[in-house]
């Protein structure tokens, strides 16, 4: 087939723009699935396991969310009573109680303008397994009991679907009951008490 110059020039341009434009296409946002962990095991991939209170957060001065914290209680990790930072999920709650299973990161990470903005240029640790290594501390009135008073007390969300549980460690709603994404309260103190145990195994 007979093409003219211009049509013939036409064709080569396309020809050279498509592959560019196809490689700068922006590419769809990939979900990814979370991982499937027994307790024994992340506790021993986690640098930093912790109860501890959230005293402040930052999504302005660095490039993700960054939380400082206060140690409550350290299973393994920093001493109880120093302050951690960790990011870098949104939706944490300022005063509340968590307990993290942290990772460090390498790298200090500095805010984005002035030096001495946010906390400084800081070490951080991070929330990993898309997040459901951060477990909330609320108090509840769904534990088992015979009146309101056994049956409200502190407990621990942990997202089942993702972090196994003992079996023997009793969950509420209990496993063959299905809740929003999986996720159950444990009580506090038994919890606790379970990380103990991990932390100081010949008690």
């Amino acid at each position: 087939m007979y093409m003219t110059p211009r049509l013939l020039l036409l064709f080569t341009v396309l020809a050279v723009l498509a592959p560019l434009a196809s490689a700068q296409a922006p590419t769809e946002p990939t979900s990814r699935e979370p991982g499937i962990y027994e307790l024994a095991n992340l506790f021993k991939q986690a640098d930093t396991v912790a109860l501890v209170k959230i005293v402040a957060g930052d999504t302005e001065a660095y490039d993700v969310a960054i939380y400082k914290a206060q140690v409550i209680t350290s299973f393994k990790g920093g001493p109880a009573g120093e302050p951690i930072y960790f990011g870098p999920y949104l939706g944490e709650r300022l005063g509340w109680e968590y307990l993290l299973f942290l990772r460090n990161v390498p790298q200090t990470i500095a805010p984005k303008a002035a030096s001495n903005a946010g906390y400084g240029t800081i070490h951080y640790s991070k929330i990993f397994d898309e997040g459901y290594t951060s477990m909330e501390v609320s108090y509840e009135c769904v534990f088992d009991g015979k009146d309101i008073a056994q049956q409200c007390d502190y407990g621990v969300r942990v997202c089942t679907d993702y972090i196994r549980l003992p079996q023997s460690l009793p969950t509420f709603p209990p496993m063959t009951k299905e809740t929003p994404f999986g996720c159950r309260r444990v009580r506090k103190a038994v919890f606790i008490s379970l990380l103990d145990t991990m932390t100081n195994p010949r008690k």
